[in-house]
């Protein structure tokens, strides 16, 4: 198998999508004295995952396809107040043809809620967990589970009383497993349920 390499090409996009996400969350502050809008958030939809496989031996990226899975507490609460500071864990499962990549993570969450549309960016933490599915690859195993952190937000629209439609949710997934390092690109799309809101 031939190896070549398309990282740079690959963190010049995610720093592009993160910088525009941070401008969007940034640029809209939220309203001061407001009710906590939304206590609870529960994530599940469709995940596209553009794997860096070439450093694990393959001639080219994969394109994985699978699900998304995460709960938010977008606001903490302070003194009655509305905070945008919020945590969230995000768990993930993406497959092809002859891989599988799970990414379970956590972290702090920056949520801002404007004219019916939620801006979010993270920086998440954790573990990530590959499978080859091709007796012939005996890179360190055909399983193994290594360090993986995610940077990354989007955009999703209320669109009733507790459900919303998120948009676009883009993150940069580093991955390290069989002692490489994968820069990938991570792509989700669903429905959110939201609990207790004012």
């Amino acid at each position: 198998m031939t190896i070549r390499s398309r990282g740079t090409r690959l963190k010049s996009t995610a720093a592009t999508v993160l910088g525009l996400i941070v401008v969007v969350v940034l640029g809209c502050p939220p309203s001061p004295a407001q009710a906590i809008p939304v206590p609870l958030e529960l994530f599940g939809g469709y995940s596209y995952m553009h794997l860096d496989s070439p450093t694990l031996g393959f001639a080219d990226y994969s394109n994985l396809n699978g699900g998304n899975l995460s709960l938010s507490i977008p606001h903490l609460v302070r003194h009655g107040q509305y905070r945008p500071l919020g945590v969230v864990v995000d768990v993930s499962a993406n497959y092809g043809s002859h891989l599988s990549v799970y990414n379970f993570l956590a972290g702090p969450q920056v949520t801002v809620d404007r004219k019916g549309f939620t801006f979010f960016a993270h920086a998440l933490f954790g573990k990530s967990r590959e499978r080859f599915n091709i007796q012939q690859v005996t890179i360190g195993g055909y399983s193994t589970l290594g360090r993986a952190f995610a940077l990354g937000g989007g955009v999703q629209k209320n669109w009733r009383s507790g459900l919303a439609v998120r948009i676009l949710q883009a993150d940069y997934v580093n991955n390290n497993n069989f002692g490489t390092t994968q820069n990938n690109l991570r792509i989700s799309t669903g429905l959110v349920l939201q609990f207790g809101g004012k």
